[in-house]
């Protein structure tokens, strides 16, 4: 959500943090953009289909020999601090236990950042390593206090944040590994509700609506975990519960149409949810499990 007391004037503030290297891997051809044109390529990856290339233990945790892909969907407005100070601070942990689960090969990671506008980091290609993507969690963390747009042109003087148009480009342009053979997850974190289209905030057009956005999560078998709020909005009074942990007017809630999960962003500042369980939890107890979307 924004402050509307550090509300900048300057277009020049909170330019974007410089993300680490991604590893290689060739974008699809079919041209479709989402998002501000400065901050996402919005290129379609065409990750196609197959089987696991090993067999996993038939004693271990991941008898179906899944492979594990995570994309983080992380609210960058001025509160998501210290939130992703404690993400930055755990995603090592989260990382050993992912390997823990016995992979056919190593987690591939990924990172889209919002406000009211949207960047998918690296042109939706796989971080190098957990250490790399922790370095970008510190340093949008640092962004936060900017108060600013994730493309630095512009500031955020609105609660409501952006979160399907970066959900949506996450299921449609990172470069997910075949769908039959991979856990896909998303980990989705934001303290306020969201915008729809058609809807221009502070002069961010958005792109996509909440049937489009449930649809294209489902088609591409994602798993939705998001971190929300229950109050939130200018006033600390708004319900911001709607498609997080309760329907969307007729629509099931987004964590449970896509067979994912919702927690309390609250509890965990507090600490009484420990952030990094709560991860390791969800993914451990999605190995293997048939993806069962709702609506």
């Amino acid at each position: 959500m924004a402050c509307a007391d550090e509300v900048r004037e300057d277009d020049s503030a909170g330019q974007v943090p410089t993300t680490a290297t991604p590893t290689s891997g060739a974008p699809a051809a079919d041209g479709s953009t989402t998002g501000e044109p400065a901050a996402s390529s919005g290129e379609v990856l065409d990750v196609g289909e197959g089987p696991p290339t090993t067999t996993a233990d038939p004693d271990g945790p991941n008898v179906c020999g899944e492979d594990i892909d995570v994309v983080f969907v992380m609210d960058v407005s001025t509160t998501m601090g210290p939130f992703l100070d404690t993400l930055a601070q755990q995603v090592l942990s989260v990382d050993e236990a992912i390997a823990a689960l016995d992979l056919p090969s190593e987690p591939h990671y990924g990172l889209v950042v919002f406000v009211d506008d949207f960047a998918l980091l690296g042109k939706g290609q796989p971080y190098a390593d957990a250490a790399a993507l922790q370095a970008d969690f510190q340093q949008w963390s640092d962004f936060t206090s900017s108060n600013s747009q994730v493309s630095g042109a512009g500031s955020n003087s609105t609660w409501p944040e952006n979160s399907l148009d970066a959900l949506y480009v996450a299921a449609n342009a990172y470069a997910w590994r075949p769908a039959a053979s991979t856990l896909r997850i998303i980990i989705h974190t934001t303290d306020d509700t969201f915008s729809e289209a058609p809807a221009t905030v502070d002069g961010v057009d958005v792109l996509r609506d909440y049937p489009e956005t449930v649809t294209r999560l489902q088609e591409q078998q994602i798993r939705v975990f998001s971190f929300t709020a229950d109050i939130g909005g200018s006033c600390s009074c708004d319900d911001v519960t709607p498609g997080w942990s309760a329907p969307y007017g007729a629509a099931a809630p987004i964590p449970e149409a896509t067979d994912g999960a919702r927690f309390d962003i609250d509890q965990v500042l507090a600490g009484t949810v420990d952030l990094a369980e709560a991860i390791n939890t969800s993914i451990e107890g999605a190995v293997c499990d048939p993806y069962e979307p709702v609506g």
